[in-house]
Parts: C-alpha cells; sequence; structure tokens
C-alpha cells in the first residue's frame, strides 16, 4: 500500500507529497521552506521565465511548490538517493509536472566522474554528506551516482537552490564570479568566499547551518562592497614598508590602504613610494599634522567601502588577518569583528620579543563554534570594554561607525582610541572573534602611552566624554565604564612622573564623583582603587561632601575640572 501524501504549503501554493522514509524528512522539509526557501523568494523580485537547479532535490518540497507558483520557468533536480528520487519522480508524475519539472539521479560534487562518496546520516539515512569531519554520525561513505559541479555552469540557471551539505563552497567557486542571480540554500561546510556575492555578483541567501549567520548580498547598501584600512602615518620610516606588505600579503581582493601621511618631516612618504610604487589597491594621502586621530578621520573620509579597518604605521598583521575577518565581518552582520592582538618589541641583543597575549586566559572560556576550518566565539561588550584598548585588531562596518557617529575626537592628541573602543563595544553588544590571527603591536620607547607627563589626563577627558555620551544615549549598564576608568587610573597613575600625581588623582576623583551621581550608588561596587594612593578615597569624600546638597542629577555630567584638560595642566607647569 503506498504511504499517505502529506500536504505541503509554500509561495502561496499547496501540493500533496508522497515522502520517503520517516517524519524527519517532511519535518525538515517543511522547517525549510518556512525558515530558508520562503523568506528568500519574498525578498526578490523573479521574472516570469526562468531556469531553476535544484541540487539535493529530496522527494521534490521545493523544487515542485517552486514549479507551481512559477509556471513559465523549467526545473532541474538533482538528487542521488534512490528512494528519494524515486518518490521524487512519483511525485512530478502526480502533479503532471513532467513538461516543466525534469529530475536526474546524481550528486553534483567537485571534480571528475561520474560516482562520488557520501555518508548518510545514522538517524537520518535520507540526509547525505560530503565525507567531512564536522558530520560526527556519519556513517561509512557509500558511492552514488554524481556530476561535477563544474558543469552546472552550463545549465545557465536563474537561480540555484542548494541542499548539499559540505559541497556548497565547491559547488560555488565552480561559477567564478559568474554567480547564477539568486542563490539560497544551507551552508554546513566551509563558508563560500563572500566577495564575489557582496559585490552584487549575485542574490545570496545561504544561513550558516545551526546559526544564524548567513552569506547575504550587499544590495541596497549606500557603500560599495570592500574592506578599507587606514594607516595613520607620521614619522614612520622605519617601520611603514613592513606594515603595508603586511597587509598585502594574503590580502582580501577587495581591499584597499589609505596611507594618511599626517605632516611627516622624516621621509616615510619617499620610502613607501619606492617599496610599492602606485598600485590601484594603495592610496597616500598628505596632510598638515594633526595628531593621529585626525589622520584617522581623513582617512576615513576618503574612503568609500562597506567595512573599515584602522592601523599604526609601526604595526604588522598575520597573512590573511583582514581577509578572514572580512568574512568573519560580511556573514556575522556585527558591527565589528576581531582578530587576536599580540604586542612585541625589538630588542638589540634578543632580536624580536613576543609579550604574552592579554586576554588569552580572559577569553578560554567563552562558547566556541565551527567558521570554516577555525574555531570563532562571541566577546560580550563588557568585556570589550574592559579589555586594553586595541582598535586595531577590529574590522568595523562603516554604516554601523556612522549611524553611532562614532569617530576619533581630534582635539585629543594622545589615548584616542579609548573613547571609539568603549563606544563601539558598547553599541556592538558582541564582537565574534577569532583567535587563529593576529594583530602585532609593537611597543618601542617613543610612544605615547610609555611617556608618563601630563597627556596621561587625556583619559580623563576621555572619561568624561564617555560619561555625557551614555547620557544622552540612555545607555542601560555603566558599571564595565567604571571598571574600565580604575584599570585606566591605576596604569596611568603607576607611569606619571611624580610632580603630575597629586593633580591627576584630584581630577580623577571629580570625575568618579560625577559619574556617581549620575549612576548612583550602584556603581560604587566598581571602584577598584586598591592600587591608587590613599589621597584618593579621601579626595573623592572631599568632593562628595561639597555636591551631596544637590542630589544624584544627570546635569553631573555637564561639570567639568581643570584637572581633565590637558592644555590647563600644563599651563601650571613650571618653565
Amino acid at each position: 500500500m503506498p504511504p499517505t501524501p502529506s500536504v505541503f504549503h509554500a509561495f502561496g501554493q499547496s501540493a500533496a507529497l508522497e515522502i520517503p522514509g520517516d517524519g524527519f524528512t517532511a519535518d525538515d522539509s517543511r522547517w525549510r521552506l518556512r525558515e530558508i526557501h520562503e523568506p528568500a523568494l519574498a525578498q526578490w523580485a523573479l521574472l516570469d521565465t526562468g531556469h531553476a537547479v535544484d541540487v539535493g532535490a529530496g522527494f521534490g518540497a521545493f523544487a515542485l511548490l517552486f514549479a507551481l507558483a512559477h509556471p513559465g520557468w523549467q526545473v532541474t533536480c538533482f538528487e542521488p538517493e534512490q528512494s528519494a528520487f524515486e518518490t521524487l519522480g512519483r511525485n512530478i508524475a502526480a502533479l503532471n509536472l513532467g513538461g516543466q519539472v525534469r529530475a536526474e539521479r546524481a550528486a553534483i560534487l567537485p571534480g571528475p566522474g561520474d560516482r562520488g562518496l557520501l555518508r548518510r546520516d545514522r538517524k537520518r539515512p535520507g540526509f547525505l554528506s560530503a565525507d567531512a569531519q564536522q558530520w560526527q554520525r556519519g556513517t561509512r561513505a557509500e558511492p552514488f551516482p554524481a556530476r561535477s559541479a563544474e558543469s552546472l555552469p552550463d545549465l545557465a540557471p536563474t537561480l540555484l537552490k542548494l541542499t548539499a551539505p559540505g559541497h556548497e563552497r565547491a559547488i560555488l567557486d565552480a561559477f567564478g564570479t559568474a554567480l547564477p542571480p539568486f542563490v539560497l540554500g544551507e551552508c554546513w561546510g566551509a563558508p563560500p568566499a563572500s566577495t564575489p556575492v557582496a559585490q552584487g555578483m549575485g542574490r545570496v541567501h545561504m544561513p550558516l547551518a545551526g546559526s544564524s549567520w548567513r552569506l547575504q548580498d550587499a544590495t541596497g547598501s549606500a557603500h560599495p562592497a570592500g574592506l578599507d584600512i587606514v594607516v595613520a602615518m607620521y614619522n614612520s620610516a622605519a617601520t611603514i614598508v613592513d606594515c603595508v606588505d603586511s597587509l598585502l600579503q594574503d590580502a582580501p581582493p577587495d581591499q584597499h590602504i589609505w596611507v594618511v601621511d599626517d605632516g611627516s618631516t622624516d621621509d616615510s612618504a619617499a620610502r613607501l613610494r619606492a617599496a610599492f610604487g602606485d598600485p590601484p589597491g594603495l592610496s597616500l594621502l598628505h596632510k598638515p599634522n594633526g595628531g593621529c586621530a585626525s589622520a584617522r578621520n581623513w582617512g576615513r573620509m576618503h574612503s568609500r567601502a562597506a567595512h573599515i579597518a584602522f592601523v599604526d604605521a609601526d604595526d604588522m598583521v598575520d597573512p590573511g588577518f583582514y581577509a578572514a575577518l572580512l568574512e568573519l565581518a560580511r556573514y556575522s552582520g556585527q558591527g565589528a569583528v576581531q582578530g587576536a592582538f599580540q604586542a612585541f618589541r625589538d630588542s638589540a641583543d634578543r632580536g624580536r620579543v613576543w609579550l604574552p597575549i592579554p586576554e588569552a586566559d580572559a577569553h578560554v572560556d567563552l562558547p566556541r563554534r565551527p567558521f570554516g576550518a577555525t574555531q570563532v566565539f562571541d566577546v560580550p561588550w563588557p568585556e570589550v570594554v574592559i579589555g586594553q584598548p586595541t582598535i586595531w585588531r577590529r574590522v568595523y562596518r562603516r554604516d554601523f561607525l556612522d549611524g553611532h557617529d562614532i569617530w576619533f575626537p581630534e582635539h585629543i592628541r594622545a589615548f584616542d582610541d579609548q573613547i571609539f573602543q568603549i563606544v563601539s563595544g558598547y553599541h556592538a553588544g558582541h564582537v565574534p572573534a577569532r583567535a587563529d590571527l593576529r594583530y602585532l603591536y609593537r611597543q618601542h620607547p617613543g610612544q605615547d602611552i610609555a611617556q608618563g607627563d601630563e597627556r596621561a589626563t587625556y583619559s580623563l577627558e576621555m572619561y568624561r566624554l564617555i560619561l555625557r555620551r551614555a547620557v544622552a544615549e540612555g545607555w542601560s549598564d555603566f558599571r564595565p565604564v567604571a571598571v574600565s576608568f580604575f584599570h585606566t587610573l591605576e596604569w596611568s597613575h603607576a607611569g606619571l612622573r611624580p610632580d603630575l600625581r597629586e593633580g591627576f588623582l584630584r581630577g580623577a576623583a571629580e570625575l568618579w564623583v560625577y559619574m556617581l551621581k549620575v549612576w548612583g550608588p550602584d556603581l560604587e561596587p566598581f571602584a577598584r582603587n586598591r592600587a591608587l594612593p590613599d589621597s584618593f578615597a579621601r579626595e573623592v569624600k572631599r568632593v562628595a561632601r561639597q555636591l551631596d546638597a544637590f542630589g544624584d542629577s544627570y546635569v553631573f555630567a555637564y561639570l567639568d575640572a581643570p584637572q581633565m584638560h590637558v592644555d590647563m595642566v600644563r599651563a601650571d607647569l613650571p618653565a
């Protein structure tokens, strides 16, 4: 007795279809129609005629309902599993679609040959996958009829639907840059390269299996696909060639480097041109000296790509660093993604000395998930805010930065990355990360962070601006910023010249009281001032007594003090 057909609904059509095997096959097909196929087609305007190719057609849940909804289209189905293929044939006949739908028993696999190995899932025998490690429940691989993925472009599909676990990338790679106009499906294996899709060479809807991430086109974006890297350069003759050379190694094809010469007085620009000439992916901009923040903003305003990164001219990256992060950014859709960060210094007697990776222990317990051949994890925004400022190891979505008005404050000539890191971290919510590729940060004696002079006061100005911004934008939680504030105080105070410490602590104490008056006593447990002298606590009490009569109010975010401004501190120093 033949099985009772089951009714399926999709694309405004209904059809009674015979189903092979157990109930899983029906449930899985309904889930794909609802969660993948219908959302994709709902956002696309298809012509009245075309050619749809269904790879992994099963018993026809997608192909046959699609054919009913689009009677002017021809549909070609490929299904290697014998029971599913035979059921597909009966369903085509039952719906009188033989003139519109053609079925071939074959898997679509990379390479030549008319046979290919696939694994059945132990619990779902009709579900076939590539012979891949991540398919842990698979049985021994079996031979199935197959045809080469390289033959698909000859069919000239208008729409390509994929259910080919583990072979998605190979199938799409067979099309090169000439993707079908419409591609949908799910991705189990190595994520397909994003560049053709991001550049609008096809409309694509392909979520990663078990994830909300998906390969998606950039149609409707105000910015062209690509990655712009802004390199702020000032008197960097000794390092700029190594920096740019590292950015070019295994770079994404749509990367552009913008080197901003911030009024250098050495031969940095000449060395750059001598080493690389004037290639299309490298631009050199010149401007009067205005500080690193102005150089980064200047480069950003000249650039146009949908994603952007910032690099210092004395640093380097591992080969393929930004190519990998761009893939992560395009699949996740997040405002920021990041790689690992490792500092180093060059020693005359010991050569290159690598310093410990700062968050190696902090991130070890964060849940991992596969992303192609690597593992990725999400860094929660409090961890980003509390962590060491490392804005260079991230790729940002330009519209994310623009939408939240996140720029580098140009009146601040040191430590300008703190506010950028904290504000972008808060608005990102979480930052997808991978730890297998590194941004390489060069430490040397001439850096601002190593001077111990009045420029440390810039950090107070930074947190004052962050406090104002948090109030204006209605931040839901300021506690991670408080932790970051005390980390910065302890670090800055320890490196300050003795004659600057008292004034610095007065400004810090007053700013901390402002924070408490804005956010209330719930902020007090996050004061981590054990490494600060007792004079800090005394100054906090003194300022708190002075302001106690006024009660708590957001207005304290807009108060100020001379000790929070470098120019005022500098004016009081002995000549």
